[in-house]
């Protein structure tokens, strides 16, 4: 009779389709290690649920004996916005690989089914489907709240207050924001749960139950002023905070003596320096807004081999990202607007790359989700999205190795002036 596990990995097939052509490629055999890792990040800001690069792997190239489980095909629906598996299935019952081979049914089964209506035949077939295909859970009404323990500054402890009582589930856990390594089981008949966040920004915390996504609700952990601090190589977890004065000469910076006093060996050429400015005075539409600043990452003045510089603009439901790099290095970088993820590895970005022993002048202007990127005065990349992020929040830079920042710039949709920074 109809095998549903037939027809389940042609639903497979469409979603790995799309989810390819999410990512700006047109087949997913080109998927790639890097692609892979990437997509395993953006899933897991999506949803909350962090698939595996193998089991990404293994689904991409249908190299799988059993249909993978709900919850990983969830999250794969949910990363294209649909409500779950089910609902991304009846959304493409009719696409044309998904449409059962009737022909070699009727063969088989001619002689001993022609008595049987047809309609008793498809309401059967649609009664398996139905059932074995169950939409996901409804946890309406969990409760989950949050409060600070500090107004601003980090480390920050947050204290959440939940209620999941009214439900039996094997598992549950509230996680911080994207980052599924940032999660702490949770207790049916408990009601308090603590985290501590080592990161500013506008966080979206997750309360999960048997890795559904229940309810997400804002966490927004600000600064006072400009936070300097340097990832560990160690543990990117947990930063570590640069309390000497980053700002001299008209420019943050943190230089390869301060981060050897932090006892950060510089030989391994794998550490990081990050500037946050994250609080109610970066604010504005993200889907209308122009933002300008100047940077470098000089190899004289401790930038790695590839000199990565990354400007990160966060919203309410997510960021826009603009990496530069050593036009050598094209390939290691991305680029974020909205929801939509361009990726080095199969996209061609040497626009991006340029002289970074050399200040460099980034402007990001976005109307009406319509981007345009300019470097030094010159159009190099335009694109659209669809999804807006919200609200404006707050900024960062990342540097591969010592970079510096020489100034910040935003402005609203009428060119008014909403934020400056001279570093003066």
């Amino acid at each position: 009779m109809y095998n549903e596990a037939e027809q389940e990995k042609k639903f497979v097939k469409i979603i790995v389709q799309q989810i390819a052509e999410k990512l700006h490629i047109e087949d997913p055999k080109q998927l790639q290690q890097r692609d892979y890792e990437n997509l395993n990040l953006l899933i897991q800001e999506k949803t909350g649920i962090n698939l595996s690069v193998s089991t990404l792997k293994r689904i991409s190239k249908n190299q799988f004996q059993r249909i993978p489980q709900k919850n990983t095909l969830n999250a794969l629906a949910q990363f294209l916005d649909y409500k779950d598996w089910y609902d991304f299935k009846d959304n493409h019952a009719d696409t044309p690989v998904a449409k059962r081979k009737s022909r070699r049914l009727n063969f088989k089964f001619r002689k001993r089914v022609l008595y049987i209506p047809a309609t008793a035949i498809v309401v059967a077939l649609f009664v398996v489907i139905l059932l074995n295909s169950k939409p996901a859970q409804s946890y309406s009404e969990a409760s989950f709240t949050s409060r600070t323990n500090v107004s601003s500054g980090v480390p920050n402890t947050v204290i959440f207050d939940y209620d999941i009582s009214m439900y039996e589930f094997d598992s549950a856990f509230i996680q911080q924001s994207w980052d599924a390594r940032r999660r702490a089981e949770i207790k049916r008949h408990e009601k308090y749960s603590t985290s501590v966040y080592y990161y500013p920004g506008y966080h979206r915390a997750k309360i999960m139950i048997n890795d559904q996504l229940v309810k997400e609700i804002p966490v927004y952990i600000t600064t006072n002023g400009w936070l300097s601090l340097i990832q560990n190589p160690e543990n990117d977890l947990v930063p570590i905070y640069v309390n000497e004065n980053c700002i001299s000469n008209d420019q943050i910076y943190i230089s390869p003596e301060t981060v050897e006093t932090h006892h950060i060996d510089l030989s391994k050429n794998n550490h990081a320096t990050c500037f946050y400015y994250v609080n109610e005075n970066f604010n504005g539409d993200s889907d209308n807004f122009s933002f300008e600043s100047r940077i470098k990452n000089n190899i004289d003045e401790g930038a790695l081999a590839c000199q990565i510089c990354e400007i990160s603009i966060f919203a309410e439901y997510g960021r826009h990202v603009i990496q530069l790099a050593n036009p050598g290095c094209i390939g290691s970088i991305f680029q974020k607007f909205g929801t939509e993820y361009v990726m080095g590895t199969n996209n061609d970005l040497s626009a991006f790359g340029t002289d970074l022993n050399n200040w460099n002048t980034v402007k990001l202007e976005i109307s009406n989700k319509y981007v345009t990127v300019l470097l030094n005065d010159e159009k190099i990349y335009t694109t659209t999205y669809q999804n807006s992020n919200g609200a404006l929040k707050g900024i960062s830079y990342r540097f591969a190795g010592s970079g510096a920042v020489d100034y910040a710039k935003l402005s609203d949709n009428n060119d008014q002036l909403v934020f400056s920074e001279e570093f003066e």
